[in-house]
């Protein structure tokens, strides 16, 4: 399985204004508010075709949905295609509006990874990623790695090195896990054990969440506001785009 990328964190506060944020924007939701600093990202999304108004408005503080970050994500990544010409195996995501970014983004070695529920039975599982959910800094961080996966930018330390990165955030948690643990990618729990011969991940896709954590994080993509990486805070619009333009503009470390 491919290794995916990190801890895509953003906040109010890191989003601060740097020489270029505030290029003109052409919505006045944007433009002369709070939202003044994501102006410039607003205006590179729009003039790359992933993003649009709604008629005169931008609606910076609203959130998004997987769906609305997925189809934002394949057009500005058009290079990431692993649908193969075939439909989502996402059985929620066949008939929805997004269904090409879909497939186009999750086909193959992702769809068990990102799969929010599996139903059915060995050899006809069910996979259900639900198009619709609200998404977290956590959840648009693991997207994200699939940008850096593929473009050879994931980085692959060693596990002391994730631990004492993953030390710097307050609420970014690093533990043993137990029996009744939630595994998945969208949850925002590092699960590393510490043996005699050191550390080592304790669970199924352990290696791609903490490596994705620590690549977004090293790459400035996803960074904290004192301290606080805020993993389970839901995304707005703003906040998407300009973890967007991060993302297109970042270099390895």
């Amino acid at each position: 399985m491919k290794k995916l990328i990190g801890t895509f964190l953003l906040t109010t506060a890191v989003l601060l204004p740097s020489s270029s944020a505030f290029a003109a924007s052409p919505f006045s939701d944007v433009e002369n508010t709070k939202y003044a600093w994501a102006a410039d990202a607003v205006r590179f999304m729009m003039e790359k075709g992933a993003v649009n108004g709604y008629g005169d408005a931008f609606r910076p503080d609203k959130t998004i949905t997987k769906a609305e970050f997925v189809h934002m994500f394949h057009k500005l990544f058009p290079e990431i295609d692993y649908s193969k010409g075939k439909i989502s195996e996402f059985a929620d995501a066949r008939r929805h509006w997004a269904h090409n970014d879909f497939a186009a983004v999750f086909n193959g070695e992702y769809v068990w990874p990102f799969a929010e529920k599996v139903g059915g039975i060995y050899p006809n599982y069910q996979f259900y990623i639900q198009p619709n959910k609200p998404l977290t800094r956590w959840d648009v961080m693991m997207i994200a790695s699939i940008k850096t996966d593929r473009a050879n930018q994931t980085l692959h330390p060693e596990l002391q090195e994730i631990v004492n990165a993953a030390a710097q955030y307050k609420d970014i948690k690093v533990r043993p896990s137990s029996y009744y643990d939630n595994f998945s990618a969208y949850y925002p729990v590092l699960y590393i054990n510490k043996t005699a011969a050191g550390y080592e991940y304790d669970g199924d896709s352990q290696g791609m969440k903490a490596e994705a954590f620590y690549t977004l994080t090293r790459m400035g993509v996803m960074t904290a506001d004192h301290g606080y990486l805020r993993p389970a805070a839901l995304v707005t619009r703003a906040e998407a785009v300009t973890i967007l333009q991060r993302l297109y503009e970042a270099k390895a470390q």
